[in-house]
């Protein structure tokens, strides 16, 4: 995953990125962000590593702690997740809903910004790879898009011809904390 974000990333990141997220948050006098997945305030700093996690760009507000942004032409949410949650720390793992699996986003670059929905990106099973309108299959679990930016892509669905960023679903969806009884009890 490391590679397929922003350009040059190294030790010191993109000045262009890094400024992009500072202008946009300082514009909206924000000088901490909320992690979209436990709510966890984090302090944004003017060097990197920018936060103690990581930002990424998706077509869907995941929550209200995500700066609306115009990015080549397009609105886009500028999002980000606390270290704990890419970790898969501090506390109940992030699970899919529909597979149990834990999403785990260790494999990221902390304090930088990734150009896509970063849970898009890393589909687990077939739910994730449907339509948002017809709920038919775009792809199948065993194909893979070209890039980790496509499935942030909007498009038309090929069954039902609903345009949307099929990939991109809402969190409250596709993830939980709770935990799963994995094996059923006889009685």
């Amino acid at each position: 995953m490391t590679t397929a974000s922003m350009e040059d990333e190294g030790n010191h990141g993109n000045d262009d990125t890094r400024c992009f997220i500072l202008s946009t948050l300082a514009a909206l006098q924000w000088s901490r962000v909320s992690c979209v997945l436990c709510r966890a305030p984090m302090l944004v700093f003017d060097r990197y590593p920018l936060v103690d996690g990581t930002f990424f760009l998706s077509p869907r507000q995941h929550s209200s702690a995500c700066a609306e942004v115009k990015v080549e032409g397009r609105t886009q949410f500028l999002s980000a997740v606390c270290m704990s949650c890419l970790e898969g720390s501090g506390g109940q793992p992030v699970r899919c809903r529909c597979c149990t699996q834990p999403w785990d986003g260790s494999s990221l670059v902390l304090g930088t910004m990734y150009s896509y929905d970063i849970f898009a990106a890393m589909p687990c099973c077939t739910e994730r790879l449907k339509c948002n309108s017809c709920q038919k299959p775009l792809i199948y679990p065993h194909q893979r898009l070209n890039f980790y930016s496509d499935y942030s892509r909007v498009f038309a669905c090929p069954h039902c011809r609903a345009v949307d960023a099929h990939f991109v679903k809402p969190l409250s969806v596709c993830f939980t904390r709770d935990q799963f009884q994995l094996y059923s009890q006889w009685p």
